[in-house]
């Protein structure tokens, strides 16, 4: 248990993937109860959240596997390289994680559970690397949105969990809605993969040794952009607060369009990594409204 706070302490940290994933839980739960004149039910939502917390958690442990024989080589101070853990005992710990959330999800009607599981399919997808891993893995934008776009996925299956909708049809009027979920985790992917080139790595990849720093930052904001236009498709006009915030985000960050300075990268990766909470918060705050 000791080596398991380890990990948890340095790969998956309370402080930073709690309050991101209760966020992330409430406002596509939110939104669904509200668009579809639904309770809002807290038993409901503290399911959801233990599916949620579960299903990023497998997530973080698929990738220190993933990256295990390079972790040895480039990173070795991390928990699985140093010997923490064996990679025997994090899958042990992966399929115990996936029962629990079957059989938590199991609690939350049919529905739930059928979209679920086509969660936790494509999550063993994204850990085979869609048995194309030698042909993803040299196109790093591609990889990302191939992976990120689980986040459609988890925002319907908190949404229903909570929601308790059990007409799946109901989910292609909302689309666009889960589809901002995807905008903002490629935000996140791109940014915390955006250095300046003093902090570049030999034999590693990022968007700025491939689009260069101007390239790599507005490829980021591309996905804030589609993300508002997306909103305002799926509510039918403009949402003041999240244009206010991404507006505040732009102003925040655009020092390192100009001046790609290890400090303005750091600047940028840290603001995206608040931004992406902070997005989730001004959601669940409007449609609690």
């Amino acid at each position: 248990m000791r080596n398991w706070l380890i990990l948890i302490k340095e790969r998956f940290s309370p402080f930073q993937y709690i309050p991101m994933i209760v966020a992330f839980t409430v406002a596509n739960g939110l939104y669904l109860a509200k668009a579809e004149s639904l309770e809002w039910s807290w038993s409901r939502f503290a399911m959801a959240f233990v599916l949620m917390l579960s299903f990023f958690f497998r997530m973080r442990l698929f990738d220190e596997i993933k990256d295990y024989e390079v972790d040895l080589k480039i990173n070795p101070t991390r928990p699985l390289a140093r010997g923490i853990l064996s990679v025997t005992q994090v899958k042990h710990a992966l399929m115990i994680l996936i029962v629990l959330e079957l059989v938590v999800v199991s609690q939350l009607g049919l529905p739930s559970f059928l979209v679920h599981v086509l969660g936790i399919g494509y999550s063993l997808l994204m850990y085979e690397e869609f048995f194309i891993g030698d042909i993803l893995r040299p196109h790093l934008t591609t990889y990302a949105v191939s992976h990120t776009f689980v986040s459609v996925l988890l925002g319907i299956s908190a949404a229903m969990g909570i929601s308790g909708v059990t007409d799946l049809s109901v989910l292609c009027k909302h689309a666009a809605f889960f589809l901002v979920n995807w905008c903002f985790f490629n935000l996140f992917e791109f940014a915390r993969k955006t250095y300046a080139s003093e902090e570049e790595k030999e034999n590693v990849p990022s968007y700025s040794n491939i689009f260069g720093t101007k390239g790599a930052y507005l490829l980021s904001i591309s996905q804030v952009v589609l993300g508002l236009v997306l909103l305002r498709y799926q509510f039918g006009e403009f949402l003041v607060w999240p244009g206010v915030l991404a507006g505040v985000y732009l102003i925040a960050t655009i020092a390192y369009l100009f001046k790609p300075k290890a400090a303005n990268a750091k600047l940028f990766r840290g603001v995206t990594g608040a931004y992406l909470l902070g997005h989730f918060i001004v959601m669940s705050i409007v449609l609690g409204a």
